[in-house]
């Protein structure tokens, strides 16, 4: 193996824990930064849970981040190590603000404005500096933002004038455009892909889960569907479609 080939390898790991560092660093900072966007909607409960991070959060975020980092890399090694630094920076925010925006939203149904657009703003200043992923251009990752946002707004209202139900909000729609801003319009069709098929299999999982119950109870299913009305959090689905699409893209 080359001196060149052993100081890249060598840089690239530096990196990746650089950006495993970043995430760790900035994941609560950026926690307080949510949960102060969303104090007026939430109890006083849900916002004590929401300030304390549990260790297994911490490492979910470390991990997130290597992982991101880790499938970019081989298009980090030949560039300079600033660039590299530069890159683990930005992709060690994008891996804790995946895990917050999965975390607040799982909790209390809510998608801080503030994370949703720190998230879109890293991915254009990522394609800005032609930094990875790199098959994504800055007009991709403007076209993907606009797209990942007016076409789920569109969906969510024909549904609406359907279904009469409101199937996702306004912070679906900006992590949206947050991960079309990242991974291109070309790729923002497979993230709902991911995130629909993920969304189904939770609501499969809580209907068994609600027929189960039932019967242990021995109470009769008058309301069958008592379960769906009962809206499932999106952004987890959404942050899961985004790190698959990532993945594979690199």
């Amino acid at each position: 193996m080359s001196s060149h080939a052993v100081t890249g390898n060598l840089g690239s790991i530096v990196a990746a824990l650089l950006c495993m560092a970043i995430a760790l660093m900035v994941l609560a900072p950026l926690s307080r930064l949510g949960n102060r966007s969303i104090a007026r909607w939430v109890d006083e409960q849900t916002l004590h849970q929401l300030d304390y991070i549990s260790v297994a959060w911490w490492l979910l975020a470390s991990a997130v981040a290597l992982l991101l980092f880790s499938t970019a890399s081989p298009e980090l090694r030949d560039q300079h190590p600033a660039m590299s630094a530069l890159a683990a920076l930005l992709i060690g925010i994008l891996a804790a603000l995946l895990v917050l925006l999965t975390r607040i939203d799982a909790q209390c149904r809510l998608l801080p404005d503030p994370l949703t657009g720190l998230l879109a703003t890293t991915g254009l200043i990522a394609h800005g500096l032609e930094l990875p992923p790199q098959a994504v251009s800055l007009s991709d990752g403007i076209a993907g933002c606009a797209a990942g946002y007016a076409l789920l707004w569109l969906l969510t209202k024909i549904f609406r004038r359907l279904a009469n139900d409101q199937a996702m909000g306004r912070g679906d729609f900006a992590m949206s455009a947050g991960l079309g801003a990242w991974l291109g319009w070309q790729s923002i069709a497979m993230v709902w892909l991911i995130a629909s098929l993920c969304g189904l299999a939770v609501a499969g999982l809580r209907h068994l889960r609600w027929r189960f119950s039932h019967r242990q109870d021995g109470v009769a299913h008058s309301e069958p569907g008592t379960f769906l009305k009962q809206h499932i959090a999106f952004g987890p689905a959404l942050a899961l479609g985004g790190i698959i699409t990532w993945i594979h893209l690199g």
